[in-house]
């Protein structure tokens, strides 16, 4: 009887440290904002110049120079960034300024080169 309490026990201990994982869901559209859009018909791409302000479920950049969005593959290419956050976590101000951030949207992983 004491085994089985004990297991019991050790069984509710467990179940209270089990994480929980948080579901990504890209489908959702990333929302913008900028003073001039392009949009390429051939390539499938979007162009967005002028203090642009983007944000998705785990990325938000802030008063970039020019974002470039394949909305085929999801990736964006980010140039002139100011201020970033990445899954509420990382951020980076005032340092990202003349480097270029690449970025598939949905996932937990940028590039600054």
């Amino acid at each position: 009887m004491r085994n089985w309490i004990l297991l019991l026990g050790f069984l509710i201990g467990l179940n209270s440290f089990a994480q929980e994982k948080k579901a990504v869901n890209i489908n959702e559209e990333p929302s913008y904002s900028c003073k001039v859009i392009n949009y390429d018909s051939e390539n499938n791409t979007l162009e967005l110049l002028g203090n642009v302000n983007f944000k998705s479920d785990i990325i938000v950049l802030e008063n970039a120079d020019k974002i470039v969005m394949n909305k085929s593959t999801n990736t964006i290419i980010v140039t002139g960034l100011k201020n970033f956050t990445i899954d509420g976590l990382v951020q980076v101000k005032d340092r990202g300024e003349k480097k270029i951030l690449k970025y598939t949207i949905g996932e937990r992983i940028a590039y600054l080169e």
